[in-house]
């Protein structure tokens, strides 16, 4: 009887699991879209069984970025899984210089807005750049409270048209090439700060400025151009001796022309990166 009750809740068990066999519904994918796959590079896992192939063929196709290379490719992969490149977006401004008074440096970066997909194209490796700046908006030196060692000094200065600087291609940092070529051979030399001039109006004048073709134009009330450029800066301060303070009179000497000396009033801030126009009134400091 014991025996007899086994097989009936056996023969029972069988026939529901027959029953239920009925009702089990396999789904056949027919390729990536069906599937819901998209991989990356290289990927055995991301395959779809006993579909059809991008070369026509039947049997386990894949939908990652490497099986175009391997041409095993499930036949919808390029209109399902179609390659994105990656997306850059535009470059930011340039951050504050990190030194408010003196040489430092200024960044900026560009966003990454899409990632490369599908073996689309990378992004680039440069998404932040940087270059040398010159802050000048920490700086005490141009507050007449604060700048008696400004006031002191002496600027010595000649005709602008004798300045290696403007005449030397090897000097000159304005251009494309020689840029790179002027920070590279004058790095340790020089400071890196571009040149920068103002204006300045001629409170006082020697007499012997009248024996110079040059200095004559050094009269009162005349009104003169002076640069300071890298070639003349004091590595220490980074900037020209002598350069002036705004509203403040200082002085000022010809060089090599006897009795030729003066006061003169700047009377224009500091124009960085800025060159005099080259005419008789255009001087430079040394």
């Amino acid at each position: 009887m014991e025996f007899l009750n086994i097989s009936v809740v056996l023969g029972l068990f069988m026939v529901a699991v027959v029953s239920g066999q009925d009702d089990v519904q396999i789904k056949h994918f027919t390729g990536c879209e069906s599937a819901g796959l998209c991989c990356d590079a290289v990927n055995n896992t991301c395959y779809v069984p006993n579909a059809r192939r991008i070369d026509s063929t039947i049997g386990q196709c894949f939908c990652d970025s490497r099986c175009l290379q391997m041409n095993d490719c499930c036949v919808d992969f390029e209109a399902t899984c179609k390659a994105k490149d990656c997306i850059m977006g535009d470059w930011g401004d340039w951050s504050e210089c990190s030194n408010s008074c003196g040489l430092g440096r200024t960044t900026r970066k560009r966003p990454i807005i899409q990632l490369p997909s599908f073996g689309g194209k990378p992004c680039p490796t440069a998404t932040k750049e940087k270059q040398s700046c010159h802050g000048e908006y920490g700086c005490l030196q141009q507050s007449v409270e604060y700048s008696r060692e400004e006031i002191r000094e002496v600027g010595y200065i000649i005709p602008a048209n004798f300045s290696i600087y403007r005449v030397s291609e090897a000097y000159s940092p304005q251009h494309d090439i020689r840029k790179n070529l002027f920070f590279k051979n004058f790095d340790n030399i020089i400071p890196r700060r571009t040149a920068y001039k103002a204006l300045f109006r001629v409170t006082h004048a020697g007499r012997g400025c009248q024996k110079s073709e040059w200095a004559k134009v050094l009269k009162k009330g005349d009104q003169v151009c002076v640069e300071c450029q890298p070639t003349s800066m004091n590595k220490r301060l980074e900037r020209c001796r002598g350069h002036g303070v705004f509203r403040a009179n200082t002085t000022w000497k010809a060089i090599e022309v006897s009795h030729c000396h003066g006061k003169w009033e700047m009377i224009t801030h500091h124009d960085q990166g800025q060159l005099c126009k080259l005419s008789d009134h255009s001087f430079v400091l040394v």
